[in-house]
């Protein structure tokens, strides 16, 4: 892939998810969907900041999620194509076949290394969102609201993704499931936090 998913327009990467190419798939509409859901509770910040300068350190921690989250998407991309050239390696010869199942085991952790990564980072941004959930009012709660069930969509779709690279067992796949079932755990808890945070708090 050469060109970003972040320079297409909405109407062009809703008709390539749509398509019959594999990418982009659910990693990465999963990567967009979570920068998303940060940048609405930037909003709700930023909206927050014209009568309270006071958040301005929530808003700058908040754009450093984001800068994380973004790239995500296309390295997503970038790793499902890794995994498919592995996957097309020739296997005439038991020289070749070896070299491609080692090709494809490299490929396959990658391809969930970099998910896990991405979703470790969501679980952050959800975190953040509880934390400054408190400090926004009115209107703008909603969207910290809706910011936070994007971000807790996101790492579960990512998640689903990385346990399909670990379909093949091999070594290092129990520990990158339990890896995994931490994420999600934590990304369960944080946004159960959201959801329990009293009205009058806000």
């Amino acid at each position: 892939m050469t060109e970003s998913l972040w320079d297409v327009t909405l109407a062009e990467l809703r008709a390539r998810t749509a398509g019959p190419d594999p990418t982009p798939g659910g990693g990465s509409v999963a990567a967009v969907t979570a920068a998303l859901g940060c940048a609405l509770v930037l909003m709700a910040l930023e909206i927050t900041a014209k009568r309270d300068p006071s958040v301005g350190d929530a808003i700058a921690a908040g754009q450093a999620l984001l800068d994380r989250l973004g790239p995500a998407a296309d390295r997503d991309v970038e790793l499902f194509q890794d995994y498919l050239r592995a996957r097309r390696l020739p296997r005439s010869t038991e020289e070749e076949r070896a070299a491609r199942q080692a090709a494809v085991a490299a490929a396959s952790v990658a391809a969930t290394e970099g998910p896990l990564a991405a979703a470790a980072d969501a679980v952050r941004a959800l975190e953040w969102a509880s934390s400054v959930l408190p400090l926004v009012a009115g209107t703008v709660v909603s969207d910290v609201r809706a910011g936070a069930d994007l971000l807790l969509g996101s790492v579960l779709a990512t998640l689903r993704g990385a346990e399909a690279n670990l379909a093949q067992p091999g070594d290092g796949a129990a520990a990158l499931t339990a890896r995994l079932d931490d994420v999600r755990r934590a990304a369960v808890a944080a946004h159960a936090r959201i959801e329990s945070t009293p009205e009058e708090s806000r």
